[in-house]
């Protein structure tokens, strides 16, 4: 026996091209445009060059100084953790509130190469005067000839 074929009830599946194709433009825009984006994690300078320059891994805080014009007494801009400071009260409170949360704080100092030696010293001063005995001065091993 011969069964009729009702081929008005047939399924087919296909996959729809059009939007998988708008899909996987969209994602290759929002990577490019993306992929352009230069995200800055420290503020570029050029550090001194020393002989026995070590890492420091357990530094609490990072302050920054920076050759040019701003900052505080228009010096050159400081920062904090990457965080601009205006004004040397502004430097000295963080430094109080990190030593009160911290019993023996390690505090780096990365001066550019072309900052006066005054500014490094009133940083070293102003960390000092907070009861800070251990800090550091960052700079770049000398180069290999």
């Amino acid at each position: 026996m011969k069964f009729p074929r009702n081929n008005a009830r047939k399924i087919r599946a296909s996959v729809e091209l059009t939007p998988l194709i708008d899909v996987v433009f969209q994602l290759l825009i929002f990577f490019m445009l993306s992929s352009t984006f230069i995200v800055q994690t420290s503020v570029p300078i050029e550090l001194p060059k020393a002989e026995g320059a070590e890492n420091l891994e357990s530094k609490k805080l990072t302050i920054t100084l920076v050759y040019g014009e701003g900052g505080p007494e228009g010096g050159g801009e400081v920062y904090a953790n990457d965080t601009p400071i205006v004004n040397w009260t502004q430097l000295t409170r963080l430094l109080v509130e990190l030593r009160e949360r911290e019993t023996d704080p390690l505090v780096l100092i990365r001066p550019d190469a072309r900052v006066p030696t005054e500014r490094l010293v009133k940083v070293l001063g102003l960390a000092n005067s907070v009861g800070i005995k251990n800090y550091g001065i960052a700079a770049a091993p000398p180069e290999e000839e």
